[in-house]
């Protein structure tokens, strides 16, 4: 796999304001199975508002599914390396969330990479009992939570590290919730207590990548087409894009500038127009956004067949519901579609930790609302038994903890609709 650096962040995103500080080290942030770089959305923005330029914050994508550790690390080393040389540092900070720690302290165990790194943030992973003398835990922050039912009790206290025990997120909240991030901010900046919080935006501007789930390759030559949609009934406003883009070599795109109270529909269409389209629906963007990833479906790896059969029919919707910021926990979040319960103790149990739920028809003609058995051992990915009809004139409805979003019931024959809770 070759190594893609978000280099992209540096020259789409407006030039950097007279608030923020060009001298704070750059951060690195490291995902983990299954995610990509919109694990740090939240951070980004955070940072941000805390007075960090958009040219210090990288995200790096790696492939959790079918690279080599080596491959991996070494990968990790040379997009640090290019983060050094672009930004002029002698040093940065490194973040790693879940399998992306296990990355993170890999890293540190190599005594002639470690100096790069000042202070290192380890988020829902593994905790370690050794001390490097090239790298004393004391550079490190160790981020755990009792609602983490992925590290469970393989995370825990650091002997010499700062140590945060957070007590309801999740797996995914660890690395995306206030207290975490403020936590981070204060520990790559201890003096820095004063947080830019800019004017509510009309305007947005939005970028990101086009890649494959699970491994991260990036969809080069895919087209993107971006609609206003009605809130009232999720349709398209025109019948023609507002922008229409290309996804290039290394899976970037944009940036484009969108309003920030409306809902959008972001249509991904894969340079084989073999394959299905799949329509992204996002309630609205509240803030600027240079991680908004779009993932296409694999073909004939690993991935495709943890998903097994995705069904294409004329008379039936496939609808995938995304949370970029937590699980979906039964008797903590209230998730309906079309007025059927899909988030339940049984369904998403929080020892799922469901990222992402696949809800179709599973074969037989009923609507059962149970589990589909195909998702029962993958990890973060679930699946609901209900029929969704297609056709022109009929819609889907979710209700997810309050916000509403109503989307076009298209046939999955024609394409995938996604579904994006922020």
């Amino acid at each position: 796999m070759r190594i893609y650096l978000f280099i992209f962040l540096i020259f789409i995103l407006p030039s950097a304001s007279a608030q923020c500080d060009s001298t704070l080290r750059p951060v690195v942030f490291v995902h983990g199975f299954l995610a990509s770089g919109d694990t740090w959305s939240n951070a980004v923005h955070y940072f941000r508002q805390a007075g960090y330029c958009e040219n210090r914050l990288f995200a790096f994508d790696w492939n959790s599914i079918g690279g080599s550790n080596k491959k991996t690390e070494q990968q990790l080393i040379q997009f640090i390396d290019k983060v050094l040389a672009i930004t002029g540092a002698t040093q940065i900070d490194l973040v790693g969330h879940s399998a992306g720690g296990g990355l993170g302290r890999n890293f540190l165990k190599d005594s002639l990479q470690a100096p790069k790194i000042a202070h290192y943030v380890h988020i829902g992973s593994r905790k370690w009992t050794n001390d490097y003398s090239w790298f004393p835990n004391q550079q490190c922050l160790n981020i755990f939570s009792s609602g983490d039912k992925v590290a469970g009790n393989s995370a825990g206290n650091v002997e010499g590290a700062s140590n945060l025990a957070l007590q309801q997120e999740d797996h995914y909240q660890v690395a995306t919730a206030e207290p975490a991030l403020k936590a981070m901010l204060q520990f790559f900046n201890p003096i820095q207590n004063t947080l830019f919080v800019p004017a509510v935006e009309k305007q947005v501007s939005i970028s990101g990548r086009a890649v494959l789930l699970g491994d991260n390759q990036p969809m080069s030559g895919a087209s993107i087409h971006i609609y206003p949609l009605n809130k009232r009934n999720g349709k398209r406003k025109i019948g023609t894009a507002i922008t229409e883009l290309s996804v290039n070599s290394t899976g970037t795109w944009g940036p484009v500038t969108l309003q920030s109270t409306s809902p959008y529909e972001i249509e991904l269409t894969p340079s084989d127009t073999n394959k299905r389209k799949i329509s992204y629906f996002f309630h609205n963007f509240q803030h600027a956004d240079p991680l908004v990833y779009l993932r296409g479906i694999p073909e004939g790896n690993r991935m495709m067949a943890m998903l097994g059969t995705l069904p294409e029919k004329e008379d039936q919707s496939l609808l995938v519901l995304y949370s970029a910021t937590g699980a979906m926990i039964g008797g903590r979040d209230s998730v309906t579609v079309n007025g059927m319960p899909v988030c339940s103790p049984t369904l998403t149990p929080a020892a799922k930790t469901v990222i992402s739920s696949f809800i179709f028809e599973g074969g037989d003609g009923n609507s059962s609302g149970q589990s589909l058995k195909q998702f029962n051992s993958i990890p973060f990915i679930g699946g609901v038994d209900l029929n969704l009809a297609a056709g022109k004139n009929k819609l889907i409805e979710i209700y997810w903890n309050g916000k509403k979003l109503c989307i076009p019931a298209y046939p999955s024959k024609e394409r995938i609709l996604l579904a994006v809770f922020r």
